[in-house]
């Protein structure tokens, strides 16, 4: 009976290996899935920065304008 009770120790182990394997390749795909979606937000955010950018040249160069204008009417 010693060769069942080792053979069953070991399936036993191997049984308590697969369920470990299978929680950690889970957490593995949550993660993954985590950092898929924080690239889109990243994307989503650079496009921001650059729409702000144009908008704040755009300001600059009307504020520029006025200040020119306003320099012109004070001659």
């Amino acid at each position: 009976m010693d060769i069942y009770e080792a053979l069953e120790q070991r399936v036993e182990a191997l049984i308590t290996a697969y369920r470990e394997l299978q929680k950690r390749v889970t957490g593995l795909e949550e993660e993954n899935r985590a950092l898929k979606g924080g690239s889109e937000e990243i994307e989503r955010l650079t496009g921001r920065i650059t729409e702000l950018e144009s908008e704040r040249d755009e300001v600059r160069g009307r504020l520029e304008k006025l200040v020119k204008s306003l320099s012109e009417i004070d001659v």
